[in-house]
């Protein structure tokens, strides 16, 4: 939809207005004694209600049994301010704490009674955070792929996670100054996600059984981890000739460690398809638990 600017006002005071649509207008419950919010976000302007309406989802404990991870993750990256959690029995209060300390930075348990729980985010996002969480989550991911401490990886991991969730949330809330790149920006998120957890559960399993480095054991490590932190730099210093390389060793990479996989290589497969199918689904909830 285009629109023509109008001017307004004296020559050397002039602005612009533009008319908006009366269908908008309508479903948004305006009129000309009410007032609209705007926000500038990179070279877009975002029009909205002046006051944002509270949302307060109710969801019921008892359709979720095994999926409360997915429910409250769901919730959070999709921007919810207010969970009502009715509550079968107490017997999932213990799960709901252990998500919320370690996955979910802002919520907190406001009030908590026999049959329900009040979830409630108690800190309010800004744009200027995801700058600098962002590159956070690289460079803490940088330090888990080189640790050998299981202590510390299994920290991190929980801190990596706390912080994607929380940059996922404010994508969701307030979009990226780079309004069109909001979507690419979740995306990475989520590769960067899924690349912790693959160094989380490698590390977990090989330090224990070899008193060597798994760097030694597993020469592929020590090249994913200089193409993990090539990407970093080629992220916050593009450069084109580069990109290439990196991008085809990564190609080259791939297919060499599917070859030589000590496991039948379809299985390979059959995990990514389980893992990828668990995610959708945490997606489908997200994008369809209000309807």
């Amino acid at each position: 939809m285009e629109k023509k600017l109008t001017a307004q006002g004296p020559r050397d005071r002039k602005s612009y207005t533009v008319t908006l649509p009366i269908e908008w207008i309508k479903l948004q419950g305006l009129d000309k004694t009410k007032s609209v919010k705007l926000d500038i976000i990179g070279n877009k302007v975002i029009i909205s209600q002046h006051k944002e309406k509270e949302q307060i989802i109710t969801i019921n404990s008892k359709d979720y049994p095994t999926s409360m991870i997915k429910v409250l993750q769901g919730l959070y990256r999709a921007g919810v301010n207010e969970i009502r959690l009715d509550l079968a029995d107490n017997t999932m209060v213990e799960e709901i704490l252990d998500i919320i300390e370690k996955k979910l930075i802002g919520y907190e348990i406001i009030e908590q009674k026999k049959d329900y729980l009040i979830i409630k985010d108690i800190t309010k996002e800004s744009e200027d955070d995801f700058k600098i969480i962002f590159r956070r989550i690289f460079l803490l991911l940088l330090e888990l792929s080189e640790s050998d401490d299981i202590v510390q990886i299994r920290a991190l991991d929980r801190n990596i996670k706390k912080l994607i969730n929380y940059c996922q949330r404010i994508l969701m809330k307030k979009g990226h100054v780079e309004f069109i790149k909001t979507p690419l920006y979740y995306l990475v998120l989520d590769r960067l996600e899924k690349l912790k957890d693959e160094f989380n559960w490698f590390l977990q399993i090989s330090l224990p059984k070899k008193k060597e480095s798994p760097k030694l054991e597993y020469p592929e490590l020590k090249e994913i981890n200089i193409l993990l932190r090539q990407a970093y730099e080629l992220f916050y210093r593009y450069d084109a000739k580069k990109y290439g390389g990196y991008e085809y060793r990564t190609f080259q990479l791939k297919n060499k460690i599917k070859l030589d996989a000590k496991v039948e290589p379809a299985v390979i497969h059959l995990h990514n398809m389980a893992r990828i199918l668990n995610s959708l689904y945490g997606d489908i909830f997200t994008l369809r638990f209000d309807e």
